[in-house]
């Protein structure tokens, strides 16, 4: 997972790019590019990185990624094995912040500009504007000439006068200044990923990264104004989170998998970011399984 600047194919035809994946896992390394990318996850789950936020994804999710903002979709183990016959689906768009030109500028799509502003903190596309933009990125799979940018213009206006829309990560975020500080930020990001069950020390983690750990921490938190302490949780709590709601292991099972020791621990950080106990949130999740 060598995260990379990725380079966005788009027909010379066109002026942005539309189009179906249908594939094993989605592409799992680290990476950024100038492209503001819309995305609807089809099918799959597993683990959205975005910014300095980690959360976990399913289908039904749409998100709008700013340009050149850092994000990865690493997709479950379960799509990885050998003979596995599971699909990762999505739609995606992507197209530069100045598409349009002069345009743009005009004073009728100041709401837009904005919208493109807010995207570089990543935004969660919601409930009816979901819907709507839905409804346009499946009309844009065949859109020909014209179209097509009537159709990006109607998506991107639903958004900008949306009220919906939820900031993903932080918006003061440090963007990688070279690439070979984003390869580094990939390389400890995939590590917690494949170890966050386990004890990680603030040693093993800056070995990994070849720096000092004081210069471990200050690289971390300047990057992704968290402390490494701090992602690690929300890490290991996100992925309680999806076995509370998708397994029917117990909550002792749970907090082991996650890298807890303890059920105090687990139960104190659990509360603290989601503002309830383990057993409660499983509750809600069955009653909206049932709804």
């Amino acid at each position: 997972m060598k995260p990379k600047l990725l380079k966005i194919s788009v027909a010379p035809q066109h002026s942005f790019s539309c189009r179906f994946d249908s594939v094993p896992f989605f592409y799992s390394e680290w990476h950024f590019h100038p492209e503001i990318e819309l995305v609807y996850i089809q099918k799959g789950t597993g683990t959205q990185f975005i910014g300095n936020s980690v959360n976990h994804f399913s289908p039904g999710d749409m998100v709008l990624v700013g340009s050149n903002l850092p994000h990865l979709w690493k997709c479950d183990p379960m799509y990885f094995a050998k003979g596995s016959v599971l699909k990762a689906e999505s739609l995606v768009v992507h197209f530069m912040p100045d598409l349009m030109g002069a345009f743009m500028q005009l004073p009728e799509n100041k709401l837009i500009v904005d919208l493109l502003e807010r995207a570089k903190q990543g935004l969660q596309i919601v409930s009816n504007t979901k819907e709507t933009v839905l409804g346009y990125m499946q009309s844009l799979q065949t859109a020909t000439g014209a179209e097509r940018l009537i159709l990006l213009l109607q998506i991107l206006q639903t958004l900008a006068t949306s009220q919906t829309l939820e900031p993903i990560a932080a918006n003061n975020m440090q963007q990688p200044s070279s690439e070979k500080e984003n390869e580094r930020m990939g390389t400890i990001f995939k590590y917690m990923l494949e170890n966050f069950s386990k004890p990680i020390t603030l040693d093993d983690i800056a070995r990994l990264a070849n720096i000092s750990p004081n210069a471990f921490c200050r690289f971390f938190k300047a990057r992704t104004k968290k402390t490494f302490s701090r992602f690690l949780l929300e890490m290991r709590i996100n992925h309680a989170c999806k076995l509370l709601a998708e397994s029917e292991k117990s909550i002792e099972h749970i907090y082991t998998d996650c890298g807890f020791n303890n059920s105090s621990h687990f139960n104190r950080y659990f509360k603290q970011l989601n503002g309830t106990t383990p057993l409660e949130y499983r509750k809600k999740q069955l009653l909206r399984a049932v709804d």
